[in-house]
């Protein structure tokens, strides 16, 4: 057993009947489930969905209706706010019959953008594990719109691999209703081809991704292959399976073959890396490169000259993307000029930037040192 520490994320579509109530029998054998590994020394992080959910059950318990003369998304907030209390109810009830103790963490994309949130959230959570809590975190819809419009962390892929990422996680497992990776949608194509493995996330795999299948879920399997490449390039195995599973947990820890396994690379030890990879949710920007500084970026810092277009509109300090001649992302690093500064200096020899920036920060626009390139 190499793997000590688990994060486990569980979608909305497992613990949900149609939106509309908590499935509270999926939730306790999920909660027996995470029991028996913790009783067996692993520390686990839940990341769940839910919450929405568990608002509408409850005010239709009352005979209430939220009006829809506000905007859709309002309306959701005011579901997750209601929600999420009876959500973190039902953890609680199904985690204590098994003397279990739980904490909330309620997390935004804001948190994780700059170094110090990060770090908060990766002491607190390291902290709470270190005196056997099992944290249950979900996105903060109630104050963070990204994820009701689906454009953050979708049905919490993504935040759970930014939580496993904090926390130097071992394991990453996502559970719904789909049972793993597939070539194409096996609802529609019968011919559609499980993928059992994946030791690199290719454009073929990309392809694969589609959106959401159903109506309940935010996710779908691109945010669940976003999540893979933030996971495995933060040294983490991710696994793809179905909660429905009988017991799918234990039987995935101990080492058998369910659903589809998103293999780790080389594990970047470097907490300041680590961070870097959060990019996949929190950059603000990109530059392109051209073919020279491509090659070269692998070994040494970005320079001016290197660059060939400016994306997006950031500060000196963000973290922004790093893309090749085909706009695909090949690393993330942190910017030492702004999106405007670097317009005006892009393509330029290193001796000219002082003539074009108010301030001058030095001739690298990313430091090797704040620089990590995902290929």
């Amino acid at each position: 057993m190499d793997h000590r520490r688990i994060i486990i994320k569980i979608g909305s579509n497992l613990i949900t009947e149609n939106e509309n109530i908590l499935n509270d029998s999926a939730i306790e054998d999920l909660c027996n489930q995470i029991s028996s590994i913790h009783d067996q020394g692993f520390q686990v992080i839940v990341v769940s969905s839910g919450a929405v959910a568990a608002g509408r059950q409850y005010l239709r318990a009352l005979n209430k209706q939220i009006k829809m003369n506000d905007s859709y998304l309002i309306h959701k907030q005011v579901l997750a706010s209601i929600g999420q209390p009876l959500l973190m109810k039902a953890y609680e009830k199904y985690f204590s019959n098994k003397s279990k103790g739980i904490s909330q963490g309620l997390l935004s994309r804001e948190d994780f953008e700059n170094r110090s949130g990060y770090l908060n959230i990766r002491n607190t959570l390291n902290e709470l594990l270190s005196v056997d809590i099992i944290p249950i975190i979900n996105e903060n819809d109630v104050v963070s719109t990204d994820e009701l419009e689906d454009r953050a962390y979708g049905d919490n892929d993504r935040l759970s691999a930014m939580v496993a990422n904090a926390v130097d996680g071992d394991m990453l497992i996502l559970l719904g209703k789909i049972d793993a990776l597939y070539t194409s949608d096996p609802t529609i194509d019968h011919n559609a081809t499980k993928i059992k493995t994946v030791d690199n996330i290719s454009e073929d795999i990309i392809s694969y991704g589609q959106g959401p299948a159903d109506k309940v879920g935010s996710g779908g399997m691109r945010s669940k292959i976003q999540a893979a490449t933030i996971a495995v390039n933060s040294g983490i195995d991710m696994y793809i399976a179905s909660g429905y599973e009988k017991n799918v947990i234990p039987r995935i820890i101990s080492g058998e073959s369910i659903g589809t396994k998103f293999i780790a690379k080389e594990s970047l030890k470097e907490s300041r890396k680590r961070w870097l990879m959060t990019g996949y949710s929190s950059s603000k920007g990109d530059v392109i490169l051209d073919e020279g500084a491509i090659k070269a970026i692998g070994n040494s810092s970005l320079l001016p000259a290197g660059i060939l277009e400016v994306g997006g509109d950031f500060d000196r300090g963000d973290i922004i993307g790093i893309k090749n001649l085909e706009k695909k992302i090949i690393g993330w690093g942190i910017a030492n000029y702004s999106s405007l500064e670097i317009s005006k200096i892009k393509g330029m020899k290193t001796k000219d930037i002082i003539n074009y920036v108010d301030k001058n920060f030095g001739s690298e626009i990313i430091h090797r040192n704040n620089l990590v390139i995902t290929i």
